[in-house]
């Protein structure tokens, strides 16, 4: 490999020679590539007069299907963010019209938050941009490489994370 990370891994090696140095190319690759795939998420939403923290709620709603409503915990976990972060993104999204929220039938201290008719429009045009977005950053990758990459990311995140997946 001929990145620059694999100079400073060259580099840490001296320093380190028996320590896995190879997880620090890993580590910088990953938060390299993520400020890439970020930027590329700021960029696709702007003609949506969208940021990133708003897509992340909205994007969620969405792709939950009807009634695009969850509680204020579930997004907090799905997107890995703290319940106080979400709470103030709901704030700003509900302020712009773009979420209602609610408190739960079954359980008043619950609050749920919703797609409006609004909210929904405005996240179902955002998505087709936002998804090409990322596509254009992982183009060097054919779709079996993403695929593969896919898992192993996935297998690292689960064992980072287990039982992620349950519990949304």
């Amino acid at each position: 490999m001929s990145d620059r990370v694999a100079r400073i891994e060259r580099e840490w090696k001296r320093l380190s020679p028996k320590g896995p140095v190879d997880a620090m190319g890993v580590s910088t690759r990953c938060h390299l590539i993520s400020e890439h795939f970020h930027q590329a998420t700021q960029e696709s939403l702007e003609a949506f007069d969208l940021v990133p923290f708003e897509w992340e709620v909205l994007g969620m709603l969405l792709r939950r299907g009807a009634p695009h409503e969850a509680a204020a915990g579930v997004i907090a976990r799905e997107t890995g963010r703290s319940s106080a972060s979400i709470t103030h993104r709901i704030d700003k999204l509900e302020t712009r019209g773009l979420v209602k929220r609610r408190s739960s039938k079954e359980d008043g201290r619950v609050v749920l938050a919703r797609l409006t008719a609004k909210g929904k429009k405005l996240a179902t045009k955002a998505a087709g941009p936002r998804i090409e977005a990322a596509g254009e950053v992982a183009s060097a990758l054919s779709k079996a490489e993403r695929k593969q990459l896919n898992g192993l990311l996935g297998k690292l995140l689960e064992s980072l994370d287990p039982g992620g997946a349950d519990d949304v």
